[in-house]
């Protein structure tokens, strides 16, 4: 089972795309992040904070996990 640390909110200071919906996070615009690490994989995700929002609802509904890959669903949408 994966781990989560460091959740932080950010304003971008470049162009990312968002792990959730896949669109730009824009230069300015607030996105959130955290770490994550699973068995020998880690990570960091960047999302709107809809996104991470829906993700939540998402994975509460899933028993608390879930897999996606960028672009599986809509901006704020489940």
């Amino acid at each position: 089972m994966a781990s989560f640390h460091q959740q932080s909110v950010m304003r971008s200071r470049k162009q990312r795309r968002c792990d959730w919906c896949g669109e730009l996070i824009e230069i300015g615009q607030p996105y959130e992040s955290y770490r994550w690490a699973d068995g020998g994989d880690v990570g960091t995700v960047r999302m709107h904070p809809e996104c991470l929002a829906a993700m939540d609802k998402a994975a509460k509904g899933n028993g608390g996990e879930l897999v996606w890959t960028p672009g599986d669903f809509k901006r704020g949408g489940i």
